[in-house]
C-alpha cells in the first residue's frame, strides 16, 4: 500500500507487519546477521528495502532475489551504516567513559543514551540522502544531513525510541534484533523524508 501523505507510525507499523511474507522475510535476515561477512547479504536487502520506499512509498518488504547485487549493496550499506550509526554511538561511549573518570557517573550514562537515540535518526537521513544519487559524496554534506535530521526530528523521534527498544529487548538475539530494529527504522524514517520532500500541492 501507497503512503500518500505523512506517515503515521502505528499504522505504518501495522501495515508493514501485515504485509505478505513479512515474518519469513525477517527470519532469513535476521539468520544471516549472525554471521560475519554473510550479513552483508542482510546489509544489501536493507539497501534496497530503503530504495524501494524512498521511490514508491509502498509499506512493503521485497523478495529474497539477486544475491550477488545484494551482497554488493550490503558493501554500500555498510558505509552509512558505520559512518551514521556506529560511529556516533562509539563516539558517545568514548565521550561517556571521560566523563565517567572525572566521576559524573549519571551524565556518562545521558551521553550513551542521547547516542542510541539519536544516531537512528542520522542514519536514516544520511541513507535516504545517500538513496538520491547513490553517491558517497552525498554523505559528505554533513550539515545538511543534520538539518534532514533536526527537521524531522518530532516525527522520528518515536520509531527512534522504538528501534532502541526492540535491540534493548532482543539484544542476545542480536541478529533478528539488529535487522528488525532497521526495517522498521527505514521504513519509517524514508517515508518521513519522502513526505517533506514531495508536500501534497494545495489547490488554489
Amino acid at each position: 500500500m501507497i503512503m500518500k501523505e505523512t506517515p503515521i507510525f502505528e499504522e505504518v507499523f501495522s501495515r508493514m507487519l501485515g504485509s505478505s511474507g513479512f515474518w519469513l522475510k525477517v527470519l532469513v535476515g535476521g539468520l544471516l546477521s549472525f554471521v560475519p561477512v554473510v550479513n552483508f547479504f542482510a546489509f544489501g536487502y536493507l539497501l534496497r528495502l530503503s530504495q524501494n520506499v524512498r521511490r514508491s512509498g509502498r509499506v512493503s518488504l521485497p523478495d529474497w532475489d539477486g544475491w550477488a547485487e545484494l551482497f554488493t549493496d550490503g558493501l554500500r550499506f555498510a558505509v552509512v551504516w558505520l559512518v551514521y550509526w556506529l560511529l556516533p554511538i562509539l563516539l558517545a561511549f568514548a565521550i561517556s567513559a571521560v566523563i565517567g573518570l572525572v566521576g559524573l557517573g549519571a551524565l556518562s550514562y545521558l551521553v550513551v543514551s542521547l547516542a542510541f537515540v539519536l544516531s537512528p535518526i542520522l542514519f536514516g537521513a544520511a541513507l535516504y540522502r545517500y538513496n538520491r544519487r547513490a553517491d558517497f559524496k552525498d554523505l559528505l554534506d554533513l550539515p545538511l544531513i543534520i538539518r534532514m535530521s533536526y527537521g524531522a526530528f518530532p516525527r522520528l523521534i518515536i520509531p527512534a525510541l522504538t528501534f532502541a527498544g526492540i535491540f534493548a529487548v532482543a539484544a542476545p538475539l542480536y541478529g533478528f534484533a539488529f535487522f528488525l530494529g532497521f526495517i522498521v527504522l527505514i521504513v519509517q524514517s524514508s517515508l518521513c523524508f519522502r513526505a517533506i520532500e514531495r508536500p501534497r500541492k494545495v489547490a488554489p
